[in-house]
Parts: C-alpha cells; sequence; structure tokens
C-alpha cells in the first residue's frame, strides 16, 4: 500500500476532524440535533487496516455537503493514526488489546483517550481488516439479541463468528467492542477482508454505516430494531471448535491458507518444523504467519493461537444461548 496514499487520506481526515466534547487526534463528532441517539464507528485500529479509511472520510464530506443527513450524534474514531502513517499495525502495543490497565504504550494512552467516546454511546461498530485473505466478511463478537438484530440491520457480511454471551476473545485483553460492551450496549467488530486499500472493502464500509445511520434514525422515530432486523436475512453462523497453541516457536503453518478455508481432520497443515496435523475437520480462521528469524523461529511475542477451526453451532444461537442482552 502506498504509504504517501494513507497520509493523504488521514490528513483530509484530521481536516474534517470536530472533537466536540471529546479531546484528541482523528476523533470527529456531530450533533444532528433531532435525537439523542449515538452512534460511533472506529476505523485504523489497527494501523495496517486501511480499507474503511476512505469510506469513514467520505462519510463526513457527505454529512458536510448535505448529501447525506443523520438526527443523533454521530462519532468517528481512526483510532492509531500513527501506527497507520508508519505502515504497521502497531508501534508500541496492540491498541485493541489495551482497553485495559496495564503497562503504559502509545496505544494503551490512546486507548484512554477513546474511552470517553465509547463511554457515551449507544452502538459502536469497529470496522477492520483479516492480516490475510478471507474467503468472505464477517462479524466476529459474542451472542447477544441486540447485536443480532444490529448486525442484520447493518448487513456487510453475512458471516457472524459467534461465542457465548461475555466471553473475552483472549484472557487477560480487552478489546475496543468489549469495552463497550462492558457497559451492556452493542459493541460489534467487522472484519472486511484482506487489509489494504481496495473499492470493495471502501463500499462495504460505506454501506454498511449508511444503513446505520438510517437505521438509527428510524428508531428515533418510533421504529423497532426488532422489526427492521426481522425484514432482513439472516446469519449464517460458526463457532470455535478449536485453538490450536502456537506452542513450539519453530512450528510454522503451510504458505496461504486463507481465512474460512475447509480442512479435513488429519489434513497436513505444517509448512516446516514440526509436524502438524488438523485434529478435526472444520473452518479455518486468523492462521498465523509471525515474522521468523534466521534461525526458523517466531520471532517473540509469539502469537497465543496458531489458528482457530470453526463448526457450525448445533443449533441457531438463540436456542443454543436464549435471548441474551449485551454482556
Amino acid at each position: 500500500m502506498s504509504r504517501g496514499r494513507i497520509g493523504e487520506l488521514l490528513a483530509r481526515f484530521e481536516a474534517r476532524c470536530d472533537p466536540g466534547p471529546y479531546s484528541g487526534r482523528c476523533i470527529h463528532h456531530r450533533d444532528g440535533g433531532a435525537h439523542d441517539l449515538h452512534v460511533a464507528f472506529g476505523v485504523l485500529t489497527h494501523g495496517d487496516e486501511v480499507g474503511p479509511l476512505p469510506a469513514a472520510l467520505g462519510l463526513i464530506e457527505d454529512l458536510d455537503a448535505g448529501r447525506l443527513a443523520f438526527g443523533g450524534r454521530l462519532t468517528i474514531i481512526a483510532g492509531n493514526p500513527e501506527a497507520a502513517l508508519a505502515g504497521r499495525r502497531f508501534l508500541e502495543a496492540d491498541l485493541n488489546r489495551v482497553f485495559t490497565e496495564g503497562p503504559d504504550s502509545l496505544e494503551r494512552r490512546r486507548a484512554r483517550e477513546l474511552m470517553p467516546a465509547l463511554d457515551d454511546c449507544d452502538l459502536f461498530i469497529d470496522l477492520h481488516q483479516t492480516a490475510g485473505p478471507s474467503l468472505g466478511a464477517f462479524w466476529t463478537l459474542p451472542w447477544s439479541t441486540p447485536a443480532w438484530r444490529w448486525i442484520r440491520v447493518a448487513g456487510g457480511g453475512r458471516l457472524w463468528v459467534t461465542r457465548a454471551p461475555g466471553l473475552g476473545f483472549a484472557s487477560g485483553t480487552r478489546c475496543g467492542d468489549e469495552y463497550v460492551r462492558r457497559r451492556g450496549v452493542p459493541g460489534l467488530t467487522l472484519e472486511l477482508g484482506e487489509r489494504g486499500l481496495s473499492r470493495e472493502a471502501s463500499a462495504a464500509a460505506a454501506a454498511v454505516m449508511r444503513r446505520v445511520l438510517a437505521a438509527a434514525d428510524a428508531i428515533a422515530g418510533g421504529a423497532s430494531l426488532a422489526e427492521l432486523a426481522a425484514a432482513r436475512e439472516d446469519l449464517r453462523f460458526l463457532i470455535t471448535a478449536h485453538k490450536e497453541p502456537f506452542g513450539d516457536p519453530a512450528r510454522r503453518l503451510l504458505p496461504g491458507l486463507a481465512n474460512f478455508q475447509e480442512v479435513r481432520a488429519g489434513q497436513r497443515l505444517s509448512g516446516g518444523g514440526p509436524e502438524l496435523i488438523a485434529p478435526l475437520s472444520g473452518h479455518l480462521l486468523f492462521p498465523k504467519y509471525p515474522p521468523r528469524g534466521p534461525d526458523g523461529r517466531a520471532v517473540p511475542p509469539v502469537p497465543a493461537d496458531l489458528f482457530r477451526l470453526l463448526r457450525p453451532p448445533a443449533a441457531h444461537p438463540l436456542e443454543l444461548f436464549g435471548d441474551a442482552g449485551v454482556s
């Protein structure tokens, strides 16, 4: 990706930013004055996931020009602009893991800067991309009935990688959407395919944001979220059936594995180092290809998981987990 192009987009984004009641770089807030529903969108939580940035900028420009209207409160956050300008996922710590107390870092300070806006919103949608190829866009977060309804309304992908209500993504960390959910507010993450600028990622992000704003205006006017959701097609669900510990830093996956690629139990997945066999059949998620040293071993810090395997749940999550609130 072009660093110059990213710098240009960020400069345009920042020039439009008005943080309103909040403070910090690359936070834009506007109040439509018609109702109090507060929607927040996040982009660039990881600095190399730049695909949704043009859509966020376009949304601000369309609102400023009167080509689009929203009657509620809207906050748009470009999470880690410094990492984006450096072409890196993060500089000192993963911003999407540090909405907690812990060692000081640039990203933890940024998380604290973003918390007031996240403390104040009624819905947060964080727009991400995957590190490697993906066979489609997907949502990833625990089950809740409000999330289910908002995702159906938002569109952007019919696949939801879900888990039991309240179950965190990784022990000892907290993502931005998890931080919001601790308040009982829907915090949703959408993965828009492989990282990088693309027309497809920008168009998908733009469509999601516009549908959500239109729905929020309709709900403020008396419409039912449940009815709006019921008018849209339901989702396909997958849940994690296996997490493969990274273990030995010499373990290495076959190159080119994609998110949601199907594998069979007993299939060889090793691309060097100790043998690696799929323990069960399923769909791959988040295969890891960390940097390697001269000896071929993964350079620390080594990820906790080498990959995950997903399977369809035994029943619809509404049957498995019930009519659950956000947790």
